[in-house]
């Protein structure tokens, strides 16, 4: 018998029910509950008008002691502990100016200290966007980026313009709600050349970091991936 598992997303959009882009999100997860049902998954969504997330302050505290102060301000540790408990995140936003809109921005700021510590490692990513025009390829290999490093192994990248149901459309949310299904049915997580590099840069830094008191050298020695000589064998540690 298959064990739960649990997806976390996070939609950077303050319209709420009226978001195209959690509609988008949306009719995904009716895809994939019509092939499985609801008893295999337990998803966490988060938009941007249903939380509160304060804008970072620039202070370097959670590089320096691997917490943020902020966090005992707004929702971002309860949302932090969800992401961490996770098998899959999905990170879905309308596209602002060819980039990412201000409340995922902000969203990403409050957790980009973990780009240092690969936090994410072990888990699937899935990043989205929409857009009435264009901007979606700039905007998907954004959030691509910032969840690679991370940890996380991106298993798909979608865009849709938000005004058209059209074949495109349909066929993105069928593609999407597919990689999310093979991995509840089990599918593991595996490494890739992406990966393998961005453990190998980020591993070397923390070497330099090893005669200090750093947190983040800390967090890498408790974590054990100091110990590791390549992404495949952290992938394997954390199975």
């Amino acid at each position: 018998m298959l064990s739960i598992k649990e997806i976390f997303i996070y939609v950077g959009s303050r319209l709420g029910d009226k978001s195209k882009t959690l509609k988008f999100i949306n009719n995904v997860l009716d895809e994939v509950y019509n092939s499985i049902g609801h008893d295999k998954v337990k998803v966490t969504t988060y938009t941007a008008k249903d939380t509160k997330i304060n804008r970072c302050e620039g202070c370097l505290g959670c590089f320096l002691t691997g917490k943020c102060s902020l966090d005992k301000e707004d929702d971002m540790k309860t949302i932090k502990d969800n992401m961490l408990r996770s098998d899959i995140i999905i990170l879905a936003t309308p596209v602002y100016v060819h980039n990412v809109s201000g409340d995922m921005k902000i969203f990403i700021d409050r957790i980009s200290y973990w780009t240092h510590l690969m936090r994410l490692s072990g888990k699937i990513g899935i990043v989205a966007s929409t857009s009435g025009g264009n901007g979606l390829e700039l905007v998907n290999n954004y959030l691509y980026k910032i969840m690679t490093y991370m940890g996380v192994k991106i298993k798909g990248k979608f865009g849709v313009c938000e005004d058209n149901i059209d074949e495109n459309y349909i066929k993105s949310v069928e593609k999407f709600s597919r990689v999310i299904i093979e991995y509840i049915k089990g599918k593991k997580v595996e490494t890739d050349d992406i990966l393998e590099a961005v453990f190998k840069a980020t591993k070397n830094t923390m070497e330099k970091l090893r005669p200090y008191k750093s947190a983040e050298f800390q967090y890498w020695k408790e974590s054990k991936l100091i110990e590791c000589n390549s992404f495949k064998e952290v992938l394997e540690m954390l199975r």
